[in-house]
C-alpha cells in the first residue's frame, strides 16, 4: 500500500474486558467506509493477546498495522503517542477504542472538507454520544474558548481530532484528565484555530469505566492547577 490519505490511530488495552468488543465495533465501522484510502494503526497496551488476535482475524479485511506497546502502560497519552509515531498517512484520524465513526460516510466527509479547503493543519468535527453503542444523544458542535485548557472542553474527546501528519504534536504523558484540552491549547497556540466540521462524524461512548468516570477529584483538581500554571488563567 502506498502512503495512505488517512492513518486511523487507535490506542488499545483490555478496557475492563470490553477492549476486543469495542475495537471490533470500530473495525466493522471502518470496513464499511465509502472512503477507503486508509490504514489502521493499533498501539496496544494490553497485557493479554485479545487485541492482537482480533487484528490478525481482521488482517485480510482492513490494512492494520499492529504494534505491541510496553512503554508507559496504563497511560492513554503514552499509548496514543506511540500510535502517532507509527502513522504513515498524510492525515491522522484519532479514534479512541470505545468511540467510533457515526456513519459509513464519516471519513469521506472529513476527506472532502480537507480537499476543498486551503492551508488546514488540524480539524475538529462535531460528535454525538451513546451509552449502549446504538442509541445516540446530545449532539455536540465544537467551538473555541480561551479557557479550554482549564477543563472547559468545547471540542470533546480526541476522537473528534484529525491532524495533518507533519503538524503533529505529542500528548503530555503526565496528564490523564486534561490530556485532550492541554493538547488543543498547544495546537491552538502553535497553529491557530482548527478547521471545524459541523457534520457529526464521531460517537463518544459514555460508560462506567471511561476515564471521566474513574478519576478521583484529587487528580482532576491537581491537573486543573497544573494547566493554569502552564497556560495561565
Amino acid at each position: 500500500m502506498d502512503k495512505p490519505f488517512f492513518s486511523v490511530a487507535i490506542p488499545t488495552y483490555e478496557m475492563y474486558g470490553n477492549g476486543v468488543k469495542f475495537l471490533e465495533n470500530n473495525f466493522i465501522k471502518l470496513e464499511k467506509q465509502t472512503f477507503n484510502d486508509f490504514e489502521v494503526v493499533i498501539s496496544d497496551h494490553s497485557l493479554d493477546n485479545g487485541v492482537m488476535e482480533l487484528c490478525k482475524k481482521w488482517g485480510d479485511r482492513l490494512v492494520i498495522k499492529y504494534f505491541k506497546n510496553t512503554i508507559g502502560i496504563g497511560k492513554s497519552s503514552s499509548n496514543i503517542n506511540y500510535a502517532l509515531k507509527k502513522c504513515r498517512g498524510e492525515w491522522i484520524k484519532i479514534i479512541f477504542q470505545d468511540d467510533f465513526l457515526v456513519s459509513n460516510e464519516s471519513l469521506e466527509i472529513i476527506h472532502r472538507h480537507i480537499k476543498n479547503s486551503d492551508n488546514i493543519k488540524w480539524v475538529i468535527t462535531a460528535c454525538e454520544h451513546t451509552t449502549d453503542g446504538v442509541t445516540l444523544y446530545r449532539p455536540f458542535y465544537p467551538k473555541w474558548n480561551d479557557k479550554i485548557h482549564t477543563g472547559i472542553n468545547t471540542f470533546s474527546s480526541p476522537s473528534v481530532l484529525t491532524i495533518k501528519n507533519n503538524y503533529i504534536l505529542l500528548f503530555n504523558e503526565e496528564l490523564v484528565w486534561l490530556m485532550d484540552v492541554d493538547y488543543y491549547k498547544r495546537m491552538y497556540d502553535k497553529y491557530g484555530e482548527p478547521y471545524y466540521i459541523m457534520d457529526i462524524n464521531v460517537v463518544n461512548r459514555i460508560w462506567g469505566n471511561s476515564v471521566s468516570n474513574t478519576l478521583s477529584n484529587e487528580i482532576k483538581q491537581k491537573e486543573t492547577r497544573l494547566m493554569i500554571n502552564i497556560h495561565g488563567e
